[in-house]
């Protein structure tokens, strides 16, 4: 059985994401709370994204995020707080870039807030679930360093 391939346009993040079906889907697997099901479209983009570089590493930490999610649901809090750690490190520098720029999202995610929800959500009990909502109104974030 042939491994499924991501769209070209997964290979082109982040101006692309609006037209790469898998991260797209991934979303939608994540907002459903299909952790470990997001996790899996979101490996096919970060290996389309050549697994290195920051659309890569963007994509990697919602692969770690989803993968934290789960382990809190499975009452290992413990490997939680270790993969929203290695995620949240590799976002703090994206933030810090896309803030200099003037900008706040990536891939249409507002990352500084949502890396806040993420983080309540695994702190407080009773938080909202962190809901990856996309924003289609991006400029120079959308197109990466040095455009």
């Amino acid at each position: 059985m042939e491994e499924p391939q991501p769209a070209e346009s997964c290979s082109r993040l982040p101006v692309a994401w609006p037209e790469c079906t898998e991260y797209l889907y991934g979303v939608d697997l994540f907002n459903r709370a299909y952790l470990w099901e997001a996790h899996e479209a979101w490996e096919l983009v970060w290996i389309a994204a050549g697994k290195i570089g920051e659309p890569a590493g963007f994509v990697q930490s919602l692969i770690q995020i989803a993968a934290a999610l789960l382990r809190q649901h499975l009452e290992t809090p413990r490997g939680a707080r270790n993969l929203l750690a290695r995620a949240d490190r590799r976002l703090d520098d994206l933030h810090r870039r896309l803030l200099q720029e003037g900008e706040e999202c990536y891939c249409g995610v507002s990352v500084g807030s949502w890396r806040r929800a993420v983080a309540d959500f695994l702190d407080r009990e009773q938080a909202p679930y962190p809901f990856l909502i996309l924003e289609r109104g991006e400029s120079r974030a959308s197109s990466g360093p040095g455009s």
